[in-house]
């Protein structure tokens, strides 16, 4: 993707998350945060020329309701329209499962509440090499996020830099330059 395409991509992700921003619960993820995270999968040079992205939508097991919720956000990314012309195929994994399985996941987006297993997912993480993405902040702090994308009345983006290069995980150098860096 050319320079001037990819800023203007990241003009287009703001401006649109702007207009389409939900109230969003403390323990949920907003419909806003979803199509931010799959915009952002756009900037992962390894995504970009992928006509499917299969992405595990992963909860915890303290978390309440945590399978019913990741299957209902699994459902959501599965309709929304990944990078370019690739589509998404999401699937609920719980922290243990994710730990075990062998299904292939190209990213992982991460529920909510889930700091208590961060040691774990981190792990997960580099041994996979996926990005992992959050729309909790808490998983900065517990360094189990490459990515934390939130929308609001903007779009909130934080590259957790260490742990991206332990996933393999290599950015546009256009959206290094406009995310936040740790």
């Amino acid at each position: 993707m050319h320079r001037v395409a990819k800023i203007a991509a990241g003009v287009a992700i703001s401006t649109t998350l702007v207009m389409a921003s939900p109230a969003r619960a403390a323990d949920s993820v907003a419909l806003a945060d979803l199509q931010a995270a799959t915009r952002t999968l756009g900037f992962v040079d390894t995504l970009q020329n992928l006509s499917t992205i299969s992405i595990g939508v992963v909860y915890g097991p303290g978390v309440r309701d945590g399978r019913n919720s990741a299957g209902q956000t699994a459902g959501t990314l599965a309709t929304m329209h990944g990078p370019g012309s690739s589509s998404i195929r999401a699937n609920a994994v719980s922290v243990e499962e994710l730990a075990q399985s062998t299904q292939h996941f190209d990213a992982l987006y991460l529920l909510p509440g889930l700091a208590a297993n961060g040691a774990q997912i981190a792990d997960a993480v580099r041994r996979r090499h996926v990005v992992s993405i959050s729309n909790d902040s808490a998983c900065l702090d517990a360094k189990y996020c490459v990515l934390m994308v939130q929308a609001g009345s903007g779009v909130n983006i934080v590259l957790d830099t260490t742990l991206a290069s332990a996933a393999g995980a290599q950015f546009s150098s256009v959206f290094t330059m406009m995310v936040k860096r740790r």
